[in-house]
This record gives C-alpha cells, sequence and structure tokens, in this order.
C-alpha cells in the first residue's frame, strides 16, 4: 500500500522510466515480468502479455511473435514459474490465433491442443480473462469440424 492508502502501484503514480518500473515490477512479479516486457515489445501499446494476448485487434503477425517467444519461454525458463507461465502464453496465443482470426497458427493436434486450452482453463493461478480465451478456442475446436490450415507467415492470402 502506498502512503495515500491506496494500493496502486507507487511506482506508475511517480512516472519513473521504463526501465526501473520493469525492475520493480519482477521484484513483484517475476514470473510475468518476462512475459509482460516481451508483450510491450511486441506492442509497445500493450502494458502487459495479458493485455496483448486478450487484446480484440491483435493482429495475426503479433499472435505469431508472442507464441514463438513464449514457446521459447516455456523450454528455457530460469525457474519453474517462469517455463508454466510460458506455456500459459504459448497457448493463450495459439487461443487468440482462433479466437480472433479463426486461424490454426500451431502445427499440434487437435487432442494436443485441447489439452493445453484445457488446461489454461482450469489453472486458477492465470487471469480470469486469458482462462477464458482459453475455454473459447477450446469451445472453438470442439465444435469445428475442419479449422483452417496453419498459415505460414512467408504465404500470401491468395495462395
Amino acid at each position: 500500500m502506498n502512503p495515500d492508502g491506496d494500493s496502486s502501484p507507487v511506482v506508475a503514480r511517480i512516472g519513473m522510466g521504463d526501465a526501473l518500473r520493469w525492475a520493480l515490477d519482477a521484484m513483484h512479479h517475476p514470473a510475468t515480468a518476462a512475459a509482460d516486457w516481451v508483450a510491450k515489445d511486441i506492442d509497445p501499446e500493450q502494458p502487459s502479455a495479458l493485455a496483448l494476448l486478450t487484446n480484440p485487434k491483435i493482429t495475426l503477425e503479433q499472435i505469431r511473435q508472442a507464441k514463438d517467444v513464449f514457446k521459447t519461454m516455456r523450454i528455457v525458463g530460469e525457474k519453474a514459474a517462469d517455463r508454466r507461465i510460458g506455456v500459459r502464453m504459448y497457448t493463450a496465443a495459439i487461443a487468440a490465433g482462433l479466437v480472433r482470426h479463426g486461424a490454426r497458427v500451431s502445427v499440434q493436434s487437435d487432442a494436443a491442443l485441447k489439452r493445453g486450452f484445457q488446461a489454461l482453463l482450469d489453472d486458477t493461478r492465470m487471469p480470469g480473462p486469458l482462462r477464458n480465451l482459453g475455454g473459447q478456442a477450446l469451445a472453438i475446436l470442439t465444435h469445428k469440424s475442419h479449422m483452417p490450415q496453419v498459415q505460414s507467415k512467408h504465404q500470401s492470402k491468395s495462395a
């Protein structure tokens, strides 16, 4: 709690630079700090990975960038919590492709995607909007008999 009696971070109110703000946030939320930093790099207008992945205006290219980065994070995260966040954000990026664009951005099987979306939906440590995104993607994948093929970032729209 800050000196004014509210729970908003003091850092945000005194206008410190982004790097210092990130460092202080990392102390308080170390598992999500790296994901948030990556999200800001992908879209500087989004303050966090949550905001990026749940943004209705996220582009397919941003989804692919997020998926690729979080795929790496799920493997090379320093701690188990970092890797768990990487897995959930990776899954959420794939879910965003289905929900926001009707596009399948992963070559994983339907069964693997369903397990991932269900795990995201069931993970009470994740924010509600990300869990909802997983639930929406699970519903889409479950109810659609044919999903569009994975679209390579090098394919043209006419292909």
